[in-house]
């Protein structure tokens, strides 16, 4: 893939004939390198740039120029809390760096949409998770649960420039389940969560998805959420997943989605992305295609 992008650029910039410079340049020149060298050297030198610049774009990581829909689907941001991402934790046997309490990274919430997704499109949309043992790569997947659910009082765009960086096509924003009850804030939890979807559009105008409280119920949160979205409703949508909570056996170890939850969610959040993107049919199973039905 690398070859075949900058092998016709340094054919252009650097041909293998000899360049038309000065006598004395090409006399400097031909004593220290043949064509072939030369031309070598530049090409590590490409290689060397284009690895230091991380464009996976080049290194075949992920694709460009991808539509779901109406929507661009080249990137893809995820901001949740443990449902999302959750490092390993061993004290409770969970021993994973995705989305509890999934069996297999493929299995959760989030790699089950991206993958529909790319089904569609018949892209490979990128995805890095906040990596266990610092800080690399995009880190498109983000647990926010202290950056927003518990730290709402003290939110800033600073706690997510790297994410914002991305600038992604798609952000997926699930949280709420750890937002203390205790001197609970409306005020000040919806001050946090405009200005962090407003952040959000600044830095890419992407078509935002939010989801309602998941686990349980929490009907003072999820009507601000909605208040929010409804103040860009071309770019923010709420999705309600209270189908959730009304069926046990989608909750599995240490109180977390299993497998079976983690597709109830990921069907449920397609189905609306779909409707959002005027691909109106298409579901990841049979019921959550039954729910794909005009709203009244």
């Amino acid at each position: 893939m690398i070859i075949t992008v900058a092998l016709p650029i340094l054919k252009q910039y650097w041909p293998l004939r000899e360049p038309r410079v000065t006598l004395l340049s090409r006399n400097v020149m031909s004593k220290m390198f043949s064509p072939h060298t030369r031309f070598l050297c530049v090409f590590c030198l490409g290689l060397t740039v284009l690895f230091h610049l991380g464009q996976s774009v080049v290194l075949g990581q992920e694709t460009t120029g991808q539509k779901f829909g109406d929507l661009k689907a080249d990137r893809i941001l995820f901001l949740g809390n443990s449902l999302t991402l959750h490092g390993p934790k061993p004290e409770i046997e969970w021993f994973g760096n995705w989305g509890m309490a999934a069996s297999a990274q493929d299995k959760d919430y989030v790699h089950l949409l991206t993958a529909a997704i790319d089904a569609r499109t018949k892209g490979k949309l990128l995805l890095e998770p906040t990596p266990v043992t610092g800080n690399e790569g995009v880190e498109n997947i983000l647990n926010i649960a202290n950056i927003v659910e518990r730290g709402y009082a003290t939110y800033e765009v600073s706690k997510i420039k790297k994410q914002l960086g991305w600038k992604a096509d798609i952000v997926v924003v699930q949280c709420g389940e750890n937002v203390p009850p205790k001197d609970f804030d409306p005020k000040a939890f919806d001050n946090a969560f405009k200005t962090l979807l407003d952040d959000l559009k600044t830095a890419s105008n992407p078509h935002i998805f939010v989801t309602g409280n998941i686990l349980w119920a929490n009907p003072e949160l999820d009507e601000i959420k909605r208040r929010v979205c409804a103040q860009d409703p071309a770019h923010r949508t709420f999705v309600d997943v209270t189908d959730y909570a009304k069926d046990i056996s989608a909750n599995g170890p240490v109180g977390h989605p299993n497998d079976k939850g983690m597709k109830l969610i990921a069907d449920t959040l397609f189905v609306v992305i779909a409707k959002k993107s005027g691909v109106h049919r298409g579901a990841l199973s049979p019921s959550a295609e039954q729910a794909d039905a005009p709203q009244r």
